[in-house]
């Protein structure tokens, strides 16, 4: 294995993303609220421009196994960036070039703290969209460069009592598009509380039908759990691979307790189609794919698993991967002092 090694001088380093920019391809967020472009390949770094970081308000930091922080996302050209905090309301994204603020985001203030902050830049008709969460059950699409909304539609929370057409008793949380950006994942969680991982059709949602993302016929769910803040990656755009193999009992309403590993899903499937289960020695803490490979984070090592035989082929002793940067096919472990890169 290739191995690089960038030791990271200014404030701490908190998250890096992916991006294709003439000058480096990852953007790197730091706690001071620098945004720099780091290039892989030489391992240079240059500041683009700082953003303000206020200090976030933390309650019950064990809610959900839900990990308080500051995260990134990109869009894939490096034009954009959205700076949000996981377990808090607000974020905001920079137009990059000029490094100017061009939207404020809030996604509420019920229970906010139970789940990540619902953001990611996806694909349409070649320009980057951001979806995000404006209220503890309502996602919208905005475009990044003027902040305009995209999914205009009627309210989505109670008003004077009344209970408002296509209401979504559901709390969002982690999103993820799959690589063409036709469907979206989505973590979130139902009263009990229980965790319930479900998908909808991007297009259908952008182009045809304003409430796909509530109750439109691509809504799928995935299935009950226990928890909602659980590792998820897409393989492709109709696999995806869960964290947690126990399955759901009905009349006990809980998961029943299985050994460690992960789900993988065929979205185009019904719900109560069997699912491929690969066992794994511990819960995986992060998960990652570059289609051929599954590689899993257990804390302190990171294993990799052939997506055609399920079988461990290899484990990287003390090195735990929290990023897969897919163009330089290389997994990345960010500390806050530190970035390491291994070509996969």
């Amino acid at each position: 294995m290739n191995e690089m090694t960038l030791t990271w001088n200014g404030p701490d380093l908190l998250d890096v993303a992916e991006v294709r920019r003439a000058d480096g391809d990852l953007l790197g967020l730091d706690a001071s609220g620098g945004i720099s472009c780091v290039d892989l390949q030489s391992m240079k770094v240059t500041l683009l421009g700082k953003v303000a970081l206020p200090e976030p308000v933390v309650e019950d930091t064990g809610a959900f196994w839900m990990l308080p922080r500051w995260r990134i996302q990109a869009s894939a050209d490096g034009a954009f960036a959205a700076v949000v905090f996981d377990g808090g309301r607000h974020g905001l994204v920079i137009d990059l070039d000029c490094f100017e603020t061009t939207m404020h985001l809030d996604g509420g203030d019920y229970h906010e703290r139970t789940v990540p902050f619902s953001a990611c830049f996806i694909p349409v008709n070649g320009r980057a969209v951001l979806v995000h969460r404006t209220s503890w059950n309502r996602l919208d699409a905005s475009d990044p460069r003027t902040g305009r909304l995209l999914t205009e539609r009627g309210p989505t929370r109670y008003e004077n009592d009344q209970r408002p057409p296509h209401y979504l008793d559901y709390f969002h949380g982690q999103i993820l598009a799959n690589p063409s950006g036709s469907r979206l994942f989505d973590a979130g969680w139902i009263w009990q509380p229980v965790g319930v991982p479900r998908i909808f059709d991007i297009a259908s949602w952008l182009g045809s039908n304003v409430w796909e993302c509530e109750d439109g016929p691509s809504v799928k769910w995935l299935g009950l759990r226990d928890e909602c803040n659980f590792p998820a990656c897409w393989i492709d755009d109709d696999h995806i691979v869960l964290g947690g193999m126990g399955d759901w009992d009905d009349e006990e309403f809980e998961t029943v307790a299985a050994p460690p590993g992960v789900r993988i899903v065929d979205v185009r499937q019904e719900a109560d189609v069997p699912t491929r289960k690969l066992h794994m020695e511990a819960e995986p803490r992060e998960l990652f794919t570059d289609g051929r490979l599954l590689f899993a984070s257990h804390g302190t090592d990171t294993s990799a698993w052939s997506l055609e035989s399920d079988e461990c082929v290899k484990v990287i002793e003390g090195f735990a991967v929290t990023h897969l940067h897919r163009h330089r096919k290389a997994l990345l472990e960010v500390k806050p002092r530190q970035l390491r890169a291994i070509s996969t």
